[in-house]
């Protein structure tokens, strides 16, 4: 009984808060990621992959190593329908989004966001 009610407790803790560059990295993710990977309002025929736990994989979607260079290399040149964002993320936003990527998608309050 005491094992189940600690394993409750340390079950409740929180996640950490997010860092700064998290916090602008989830910013940015809102503006201009999660319009296509979480709610698809552009109604694409080919939905974008989930990125939620995106670094908890071993392969991207696309079978590339999870990796921050390869991420980085997305956001440069596109993939597929999505765009090359190199005109309109300095690098200093790319490491930003690619930070917060690695809390697996967590909110200001360090919960995570994922949709069921």
């Amino acid at each position: 009984m005491a094992a189940a009610v600690a394993t409750g407790v340390a079950g409740c803790r929180r996640a950490p808060k997010l860092t700064a560059q998290q916090a602008e990295g989830k910013h940015l993710y809102d503006v201009g990621c999660a319009h296509c990977h979480e709610e698809n309002d552009l109604h694409l025929k080919k939905v974008p992959p989930n990125l939620h736990g995106l670094f908890s994989r071993n392969t991207l979607p696309d079978g590339e190593p999870a990796t921050d260079r390869e991420v980085e290399q997305v956001l440069m040149t596109g993939k597929g329908m999505m765009p090359s964002f190199a005109y309109q993320m300095s690098k200093e936003q790319m490491d930003a989004v690619v930070a917060y990527l690695h809390t697996g998608l967590q909110d200001q309050r360090g919960q995570d966001q994922q949709k069921q």
